[in-house]
């Protein structure tokens, strides 16, 4: 291991921020290309299908950002319980439940949803099934939960076994339905997409980045490389989805394309570094991007609801893409001003000076 990583107590990974705009993107091209399967009868054409199934390697790799960042916290500055239980209550919690509630009255007041209180409404809220998006959250809760055990993972011995053992575990979740019955009981259960296991491999492997990121960062100077592997992970993924059909982000797939994707993203940052339109888009992306994650299936619904199906068109989707990007962006902007940000959205709160803000 290298120690210098961790005798800079602040510091700030660029490659990890621009990645996390890289998942954000790939959500919102999951659910904008999503908007368009329900206005165009519940078809997709080839490019919208195309981009709905590229756009799924972004919930896994955010799984991953969430890995890293714990675990380099744990190897930067140690492990306090106290503080670690509070900061993730602030940070994920409450925000959790505060557009669980959001997304509710959003069903009630906009959609007219009947509701019933009873042991479902229980348990869907608690899944995160309040709103399509929120089962993430209840994934980290979960790792948040397991982490005081997870952040001992810290020799290289212990580091492979949990690689090895996490991958095993996926694989296990992921294909469940070939050991046990999932349609009821305990099997359902393990077999909802909100069920931890299914994702310990990009956590792990989030760690394993963290605490191995000079020698990966070694392989991934390798542009060359790093530009064949991302073009073949993505010809591969067409080749998958036409001849499955669409696929989940939990797919089987991914446990090796999210690693090998990661690995390629970060390798080619110096690259959108030198554009510098590209390079400070996506550093707002990726600053905003849990928030623009909260808050861009708000703007879709309210579009899928004010603009006639003719604004649905294919050659209109990049121009789709943009209005729902910056709408979202300029509502986590009005939230940030907010004294009590850190309740609502996992952001920094809006600086009156004009120092950079780490995240």
């Amino acid at each position: 291991m290298n120690k210098k990583l961790g005798q800079s107590k602040n510091q700030f990974f660029e490659e990890i921020h621009f990645l996390r705009a890289f998942a954000c993107v790939g959500v919102l091209l999951v659910h904008l290309s999503a908007s368009y399967f329900y206005q165009h009868n519940e078809t997709y054409n080839w490019l919208t299908f195309f981009l709905n199934q590229i756009g799924r390697f972004g919930t896994p790799t955010f799984a991953l950002i969430s890995g890293f960042l714990l675990f380099q916290q744990v190897k930067s500055k140690g492990f306090d319980q106290f503080h670690f239980v509070q900061s993730r209550f602030t940070k994920i919690v409450m925000p959790f439940i505060v557009w669980s509630v959001f997304y509710l009255l959003v069903k009630v007041f906009f959609l007219n949803v009947e509701i019933h209180v009873n042991s479902d409404f229980v348990m869907s809220f608690l899944f995160g099934e309040t709103f399509y998006h929120l089962y993430f959250m209840v994934i980290v809760i979960q790792f948040y939960i397991l982490f005081p055990l997870l952040q001992l993972i810290r020799s290289n011995l212990s580091w492979i076994i949990a690689l090895v053992s996490s991958f095993v575990i996926s694989v296990i979740f992921t294909n469940l339905s070939s050991f046990i019955s999932v349609t009821e009981g305990i099997g359902a259960l393990l077999n909802n997409r909100v069920f931890f296991f299914t994702w310990i491999f990009y956590f792990i492997f989030g760690g394993f980045l963290s605490y191995n990121w000079n020698v990966i960062m070694g392989l991934a100077k390798k542009q060359g490389l790093m530009i064949i592997s991302l073009f073949t992970i993505y010809v591969l993924a067409v080749y998958e989805y036409k001849t499955l059909g669409s696929i989940p982000s939990n797919r089987m797939s991914n446990l090796i394309n999210i690693p090998l994707l990661t690995i390629a993203v970060i390798g080619l940052f110096p690259l959108i570094k030198k554009i510098p339109l590209f390079y400070e888009s996506f550093k707002i992306i990726g600053t905003l991007s849990m928030g623009i994650y909260l808050v861009h299936p708000l703007v879709l619904l309210v579009l899928q609801n004010i603009l006639p199906r003719s604004f649905w068109t294919t050659y209109g989707f990049p121009l789709m893409f943009m209005v729902v990007l910056l709408l979202s962006i300029g509502i986590v902007q009005v939230l940030r001003r907010l004294s009590i940000v850190q309740y609502i959205i996992p952001v920094p709160r809006m600086q009156s000076s004009n120092k950079p803000v780490r995240v």
